[in-house]
Formats: C-alpha cells, sequence, structure tokens
C-alpha cells in the first residue's frame, strides 16, 4: 500500500527472515532447515528462515520449547538478536532500568557501545517495549554501517521506492530509504556514494 508503517512492530518470524537475507552464509535453494520449535511447522512461511538462523545460535525459543513466530518483537529481543549475529562480546553502556540482572543486560550494553541500540533522554531504554520498523532499519544500517547517500537520493526520488507515510524530517527516513533501496555504492569516509539503483 506504499507505506513503511515505521511505528508498527515487527514479529520474531519477520527479524528471523531478515537475519537469514543478511548472513554471509545463504541459504542454499530448495533444501529444508528444520527448527526445534513446536510451534513452527514445517508449512509456516518463515520456517525455513528459523531453522536456519536457528542453527548459528542467533534466535532461540522460550523455556516451554516454543518460538512464538507472530510475537512483536521486545527492543531487549532485538539488541540480544544483533549482538548474536555479530558475535559480539564485550561492552560497558548501560541505562538506568536495565540492571545487570536483566537476562538481556549484557546484550544491550554489547550493542549500546557499539552505537547500533541507543536509549531515551531520561536514560532508560525500556528493554519490555515491542522494537518498531523504524527502530529496525536504524539498527540495521548501523549495524552493517551502512548510510543513505541524500544527495543522491534528493535528485534521484522517481527511480526510488518511497513510502507515503514518511517524509524526509521523519528521524528514521534515511534508515529507510537505505534499507529499502537496492543500490551501487562506494565507501567514503563515513558514508556512501550511491551510483546506481536496482527496482
Amino acid at each position: 500500500d506504499g507505506l513503511v508503517h515505521p511505528e508498527a512492530p515487527i514479529t520474531r518470524a519477520e527479524v528471523a527472515t531478515m537475519f537469514a537475507n543478511l548472513l554471509t552464509q545463504r541459504m542454499e535453494a530448495n533444501k529444508t532447515y528444520p527448527n526445534t520449535f513446536h510451534d513452527v511447522p514445517k508449512n509456516f512461511w518463515a520456517a525455513n528462515y528459523i531453522g536456519y538462523v536457528q542453527q548459528f545460535g542467533i534466535i532461540a525459543g522460550y523455556a516451554d520449547g516454543s518460538f512464538r513466530p507472530n510475537a512483536p518483537v521486545t527492543r531487549a529481543e532485538f539488541a540480544v538478536i544483533a549482538s548474536r549475529f555479530e558475535k559480539l562480546t564485550e561492552g560497558s553502556k548501560s541505562f538506568i532500568d536495565v540492571p545487570s540482572t536483566h537476562w538481556a543486560a549484557k546484550y544491550i550494553n554489547f550493542a549500546a557501545t557499539r552505537g547500533w541500540v541507543t536509549g531515551y533522554s531520561d536514560g532508560t531504554f525500556k528493554p519490555e517495549n515491542p522494537i518498531s520498523r523504524a527502530e529496525v532499519a536504524a539498527v540495521t544500517c548501523r549495524l552493517l554501517e551502512r548510510s543513505a547517500d541524500q544527495s543522491y537520493i534528493r535528485s534521484h526520488m522517481s527511480e526510488l521506492r518511497t513510502f507515503n507515510d514518511m517524509a524526509e524530517n521523519h528521524w528514521a527516513y534515511w534508515y529507510a530509504m537505505e534499507a529499502a533501496n537496492s543500490h551501487d555504492y562506494t565507501k567514503t569516509g563515513g558514508g556512501e556514494i550511491w551510483s546506481r539503483t536496482y527496482r
């Protein structure tokens, strides 16, 4: 519908699919990747992606053996998945609402130290809040060290995928444009120079 729904949550199945596609070791076509979760049957749309990333230890289920694929991902869970994806093992940043006893504290601190996730102005992280689609785009671009070429985008708007519910003044606009438009680029300093886009 031309919308990105930036403030909407993202499901656990969608996140598993996203990270499966980000792995440099690609899934093999026509191969089945089983998972161990009792609520992810073989015919579930994301079953193969979930099984694929489970074998790398990027995602995990719950104590009852479930994965809850349609549940929204929390900010804590996404920090854990991102940290596991990059195999982070250290970080010292902390938040007033993430005590050292919190199950995801070290992963949140890892990701925050790297600048992938951020807290709020009051010093909180709000770990149990669902992470939004806009926040996911931002964290993923930071994790991959990707940044939009703003000049190229502004001069090639007719060639790009744009969204009716995200204007340039939205805080995550450039992250969304980077994530949604396939492009060739060269790295320069801390940014990118785009040379070609694909639709």
